[in-house]
């Protein structure tokens, strides 16, 4: 996405380098600048210089040098729209007009991820109730404590037909999103929709913002065709293009310089 050079250079004017920078570093004023330990490599004589006037940062021991939108992406691993997107918000500064059929999409995905949000947490209050005990036991024999469990905000989908097509419904949810969203799955011979998931554990999966835009599910009987079932692709959801946990892992993954990735949702966890 392209963004005005106006928006651009009003989200430096109101965010200074400095206070971005000193999330990472301990800085000291000197003069017109600070200075401090650099962000990039382990030093003990401050190299690291921030200048809020010419609104640039530049490390002397690596020859990195940039705007606020730089540092963001070089300290956090973000996208260039991610770290615009992040200062934007800092600065009180709304995010440019998409071109109408880009609205669109975004309206249309918002919509989806109350849908998806809402089963997430649907998910989560059904892994407390009796129908999971056997669920729990597993997970306790696995070795997933409760933290582990709130914190990868593992649920369970019941095994009746409609539990969680009844409850988005009765929030005034749309059977059509619910569908749309792959939540529900509506026969080819035009029968009464059912839920996607049912007797399984569910993973929520999540975007690189953190909004949980699908699930995965792993069944709780012995003699299911699949072990494991996904969420289709959607408006939300490209398969192909979503890593599991990247949205918990990425700031640790970027600050380690390695990336470990395991075969399965239980492997991760």
């Amino acid at each position: 996405m392209a963004f005005p050079s106006g928006f651009l250079d009003e989200i430096k004017n109101r965010v200074a380098v400095s206070d971005v920078v000193a999330r990472k570093v301990k800085l000291q004023r000197r003069g017109r600048e600070f200075v401090g330990l650099s962000p990039f490599k382990q030093e003990r004589t401050p190299s690291f210089t921030v200048n809020d006037d010419k609104q640039f940062y530049h490390c002397f021991s690596t020859g990195k040098h940039g705007s606020v939108f730089d540092f963001v992406m070089e300290t956090e691993g973000l996208s260039f729209p991610e770290a615009v997107e992040r200062l934007a918000s800092e600065a009180g500064l709304p995010m440019p007009e998409l071109d109408p059929r880009a609205a669109q999409r975004a309206q249309k995905q918002a919509g989806l991820v109350d849908v998806t949000e809402a089963a997430a947490k649907w998910f989560q209050a059904q892994l407390k109730t009796p129908v999971a005990d056997k669920a729990r036991a597993y997970m306790e024999r696995r070795g997933v404590s409760e933290k582990m469990i709130e914190a990868f905000r593992i649920g369970f989908a019941p095994r009746a037909r409609t539990g969680l097509l009844e409850h988005l419904t009765a929030r005034n949810i749309s059977v059509e999103k619910v569908i749309e969203s792959g939540m529900a799955i509506k026969p080819d011979d035009n029968k009464a929709p059912y839920d996607r998931f049912r007797d399984r554990i569910i993973f929520p999966i999540a975007d690189t913002r953190g909004r949980v835009i699908a699930f995965g599910g792993r069944t709780m009987q012995v003699d299911a065709p699949a072990k494991y079932l996904n969420s289709p692709d959607t408006p939300l959801f490209d398969k192909s293009r979503v890593l599991y946990n990247f949205s918990l892992a990425r700031q640790s993954a970027y600050d380690k310089g390695e990336l470990l990735v395991a075969e399965g949702y239980m492997d991760v966890v």
